[in-house]
């Protein structure tokens, strides 16, 4: 049984912290610092978003299609995993360093050339980097030991960007709110590039030792064309419970995108938090990453990774609606009172719990489909099956980010505006616009989790055939 040592397990658990601080960056600070510093429409801005995340839907089934085919005598995910790190890391520096003087146009295309480079080299590392994770091994509880530590490394790189950046980066000078200074981006932009670069190092150093052990190259002898990722995509989607993987986990990109990508207006305007006090976000938020790590093996013993993904996406939808929804109502103390926020400490660590709940399973149930996959055709498809999931992934931001740019616009939130100075009817239509689109589509995401059929038994018996067709 192919299995994994300690520092193996964790390089390649702080792998995923390159992606994570891309998370942080476009959803925490991307677009609020276009809109309201830098004076860009929201539409414009979520539409670079959007033309990022479409040019996606290319790249990642090209780098996922040419990640199982390649053949090196360093792997086949590995010298991708250099190609795609240190560029991704560089271009952080960019993506908060405009040159002066650009129109609003100028702005836009730069935001849209910035964000499709540095998707475009995230995807050539990530993409493989995913793939990989379901070569480490063929246990089906150790599979979730593996992905708990990825979304834990993940979840901390997510964690610890805003908190530095609230508590030490976006303070005030001179009576200005520090959200509100370019400076202030310029020190985060490097914060990003230097934190992703030697996690992507330390990753391709640690996880060396897995190169000889790791399937080499496709085994039906299949070379990379720009035609195979049409084919293998067709493939793929002949799953079912791949098909219902997906759909679900659109559903839940957009939810969380939604909810994520407007938690800064929300916190800023809606609920009239100071920067420490959303830097104390990350009590909650490593409260939940915690509990998460500590109890979904034991959860994952009782219950089914599907029921698993189910609970979560209804538990998400509730929550996204409960304080939002009650201070719409009229139920919520006014913002300064300290119930308020010990409310959304609260709802932000279950929001967490879900997400990194979520995220977890469903990484390792890939891991399974992939089993059923090669017991049906024959081939394992890691990159082509993570490359959707990557997909789904970046639709968290670039879904989310295009929804939430025109939400902006739509309420009426206007450039560089203090805390405390919007006109209630604005802030309610922010509520509600943050609501609906996060509730609507969790349900939807709960409603894929729950046809999708693989439990313990199934895979046991998948890998009894496979065991069967190996010996024949």
């Amino acid at each position: 049984m192919r299995s994994v040592n300690t520092l193996e397990k964790w390089s390649y658990a702080i792998g995923n912290m390159p992606f994570s601080v891309k998370d942080a960056a476009f959803v925490n600070f991307v677009v609020f610092y276009y809109t309201q510093v830098q004076g860009v429409s929201g539409t414009l801005a979520g539409l670079a978003m959007f033309i990022a995340l479409s040019w996606d839907a290319v790249s990642d089934p090209l780098v996922g299609s040419w990640s199982d085919t390649l053949r090196t005598r360093w792997g086949r995910r590995h010298p991708l995993l250099v190609a795609g790190g240190i560029p991704t890391a560089l271009l952080f520096l960019a993506l908060f360093q405009p040159p002066d003087n650009l129109s609003e146009i100028g702005l836009f295309f730069w935001l849209l050339g910035v964000s499709v480079l540095l998707r475009t080299f995230l995807t050539i590392y990530f993409i493989p980097y995913s793939a990989m994770g379901a070569e480490l091994s063929t246990d089906y509880d150790e599979r979730t030991v593996i992905a708990k530590a990825r979304v834990t490394m993940g979840w901390l790189a997510g964690m610890a960007m805003p908190a530095i950046g609230f508590a030490l980066i976006f303070q005030s000078k001179d009576g200005v709110d520090g959200r509100l200074l370019q400076s202030n981006y310029i020190d985060y932009g490097i914060l990003s590039a230097v934190l992703a670069g030697v996690t992507a190092v330390f990753c391709v150093w640690g996880t060396r030792s897995v190169i000889p052990r790791l399937p080499q190259g496709d085994a039906t002898g299949v070379r990379f064309s720009v035609k195979q990722p049409f084919k293998d995509l067709q493939i793929a989607f002949s799953n079912r419970n791949f098909r219902l993987s997906t759909g679900a986990g659109l559903a839940f990109g957009i939810a969380a995108g939604v909810y994520t990508t407007l938690s800064l207006y929300m916190g800023t305007y809606f609920w009239e938090l100071s920067s420490d006090q959303l830097a104390g976000m990350v009590v909650p938020t490593a409260l939940a990453t915690l509990l998460a790590f500590i109890v979904l093996g034991r959860i994952g013993q009782r219950y089914d990774k599907p029921t698993m993904l189910t609970a979560a996406c209804i538990v998400m939808a509730i929550n996204a609606f409960s304080l939002i929804g009650a201070r719409l109502l009229g139920f919520m103390p006014a913002n300064g009172q300290p119930a308020v926020y010990i409310l959304v400490l609260l709802s932000t660590g279950i929001a967490v719990l879900t997400i990194v709940t979520l995220q977890v399973v469903t990484v390792s149930i890939l891991a399974d489909l992939l089993d059923e996959q090669e017991l049906h055709t024959r081939r394992r498809q890691e990159g082509v099956f993570f490359a959707a999931s990557a997909f789904v992934m970046k639709a968290t931001t670039g879904l989310g980010a295009m929804l939430a740019g025109i939400v902006i616009d739509v309420v009426g939130l206007t450039p560089g505006a203090e805390p405390g100075t919007i006109e209630p009817s604005v802030l309610q239509s922010l509520g509600w616009f943050s609501i609906i689109p996060t509730v609507g589509m969790a349900i939807i995401a709960a409603w894929f989790f729950h046809r999708i059929h693989m439990t313990r038994e199934n895979l046991v018996r998948i890998k009894q055939e496979l065991a069967k067709r190996a010996i024949t």
